[in-house]
């Protein structure tokens, strides 16, 4: 079962749309790179992860449950940090 799942997830500022449909999961374990150009909403999408941003449309799962990350202190309590570099 994947640790961490995201299925369809978009996110709209107004008329721009920053994510488009991302999906992928993450398996116990595992450890991955995010990596992409200059606007290619890496950023937007961490914010997701953590609770800043909510998700326009689409689904965040932890261990296969829907999961409403509404702030970073949420996030935190479910095990969710972000690192900055």
């Amino acid at each position: 079962m994947a640790l961490l799942e995201l299925e369809g997830v978009s996110k709209d500022f107004g008329a721009i749309r920053a994510l488009s449909d991302v999906s992928f999961s993450i398996e116990p374990g595992q450890v991955v790179g995010l990596m992409g150009d200059n606007g290619a909403g890496k950023s937007t999408l961490v914010k997701i992860i953590s609770g800043i941003y909510q998700p326009t449309t689409g689904a965040v799962k932890l261990e296969g449950a829907a999961a409403h990350i509404h702030s970073p202190g949420e996030a935190r309590r479910l095990g969710i940090e972000t690192v900055y570099q």
